[in-house]
């Protein structure tokens, strides 16, 4: 694959070297700080945002302004919770890691949220496939 950084590096030196979009994927660093920003854009898109797929995004986020009921419940599902329960955000971030993060294997998702300060808080797990190194990521947001 080929691509440049925008804005474009001319200072001295490779002019491919310096604005190579993928040269930092093929390293661990590279590959873990892409998959956190990537998943960062998933966390931070309410579904819908992104026209060519209505897929793409995290559905607590097209709730975000809303409030939650006295079991922490938004829409009729609960806040907090681990992807490998039902009726969970924390569900439906899963499913969308892995529809469009394939370079992270068997991601788990636990969502947080602290009522009193209206933050919620993602702790995402996983595997790399290349590398075949453990993956961990905390994001955190509030809701109103």
């Amino acid at each position: 694959m080929s691509g440049f950084r925008i804005p474009l590096d001319f200072s001295y030196g490779n002019f491919y070297e310096n604005n190579n979009l993928f040269k930092d994927e093929t390293s661990e660093k590279g590959m873990e700080k892409s998959i956190a920003d990537f998943i960062s854009l998933i966390v931070n898109s309410p579904n819908g945002s992104f026209r060519p797929d209505y897929q793409f995004g995290f559905s607590l986020k097209n709730f975000r302004f809303e409030n939650t009921d006295s079991e922490d419940k938004i829409n009729q599902r609960k806040i907090a919770g681990k992807s490998d329960n039902v009726n969970n955000y924390a569900l439906d971030l899963k499913e969308a890691i892995k529809q469009f993060e394939a370079r992270l294997h068997n991601p788990e998702v636990k969502v947080d949220f602290d009522k009193k300060l209206s933050e919620v808080t993602i702790f995402i797990s996983g595997v790399l496939i290349n590398f075949k190194k453990e993956y961990k990521q905390e994001i955190k947001f509030h809701i109103w």
